[in-house]
């Protein structure tokens, strides 16, 4: 379409959000392309965009009366408030939000798979008092999850009806089974400003994982604290460091993942700061359970995991099980 109409049009399509341009964005570099599917009480889509960002009044949710929820995988990074709360979300995370309550949040240049799901099922599954709007799956739980919406978008052309009614029906076991045994664990026994500083700092490290720069210097720069409470808050996390190489993993599994991604494994790693192959392949396979290179076989052989091992190995787990 003609640049000057893109916005416009997109608007036009997404009425159950308010849709504009972060600061500073040109209206005619907007471009977006997006592909949906319908599957029964489920619609996935696959979306590539620019920088923008999405509003959810509670005027808007009390009119329209949608009654589900949206959750979000992408490749990008997304911050913004859940009802006055900071909330972020980087490469690789799972974000779940509320329609029928108001958000306001800005994405970067994006490529997202999302999920819009009735609600009743959904809160049906849910532990007492968990609230699920502004919720960030990540840890074993988002990965599942990630992995099968990630699998979902790459099948869903091929599948036939009987298919996609199965693949749904897996697709909700898993929702229902991560939010279950969800948590907000990194905020958990943090002051309201400390929580404001965490998603503060956790926006700009989504936003500069790729950075040769990105260090606690530069971000107790950038957001205005000191070393010590930059250290302080993220001390629930493991620390500064350990956040920062679990996220740049995430995000080079998201690349791994990608079945139009061409580079090797070690420049996508160098590009994250991993320079030595073997600390990087040691890191993965601690976070992950298997090598950067199974994981890039995963997505080509649509396997969960590979594991090197011998038969031995294997007699051992089934003599586990009794």
């Amino acid at each position: 379409m003609p640049a000057g109409e893109r916005l416009d049009r997109y608007r036009a399509i997404l009425t159950h959000y308010e849709v504009s341009l972060p600061d500073g964005t040109d209206h005619d570099t907007f471009q977006v392309h997006a592909e949906a599917w319908l599957l029964g009480g489920l619609v996935a889509a696959s979306t590539r965009m620019g920088p923008v960002r999405f509003t959810r009044s509670a005027a808007l949710a009390k009119a329209d009366g949608r009654n589900s929820f949206a959750l979000l995988l992408r490749r990008g990074a997304w911050s913004g408030e859940v009802e006055g709360e900071p909330i972020s979300a980087g490469p690789g995370q799972v974000l779940v939000l509320d329609l029928t309550r108001p958000f306001d949040g800005i994405a970067t240049t994006t490529d997202t798979i999302s999920l819009d799901v009735e609600r009743d099922p959904i809160v049906s599954a849910a532990p007492d008092g968990l609230d699920l709007h502004g919720l960030v799956l990540d840890g074993a739980a988002g990965r599942v999850l990630a992995d099968q919406m990630a699998l979902l978008r790459r099948r869903l052309p091929a599948m036939d009806e009987t298919d996609a009614s199965e693949a749904v029906q897996t697709t909700l076991g898993l929702l229902r089974g991560c939010f279950g045994v969800a948590a907000r664990p990194r905020e958990q026994g943090l002051a309201r400003r400390d929580i404001g500083i965490l998603h503060r700092a956790s926006r700009f490290i989504d936003q500069n994982l790729g950075h040769p720069n990105l260090s606690v210097a530069t971000i107790c720069r950038e957001i205005g604290v000191s070393r010590s409470v930059l250290y302080r808050v993220f001390e629930p996390l493991a620390g500064v460091a350990d956040y920062i190489r679990g996220r740049r993993l995430e995000a080079i599994h998201v690349l791994l993942d990608d079945a139009g991604e061409e580079r090797w494994n070690a420049e996508i790693a160098a590009e994250f700061g991993f320079v030595s192959q073997a600390h990087f392949s040691r890191s993965f396979r601690q976070r992950f359970g298997y090598s950067p290179r199974a994981a890039r076989d995963a997505r080509l052989h649509d396997l969960a995991a590979v594991v090197e091992a011998g038969p031995e190995l294997f007699r051992e787990w089934i003599g586990r099980l009794g």
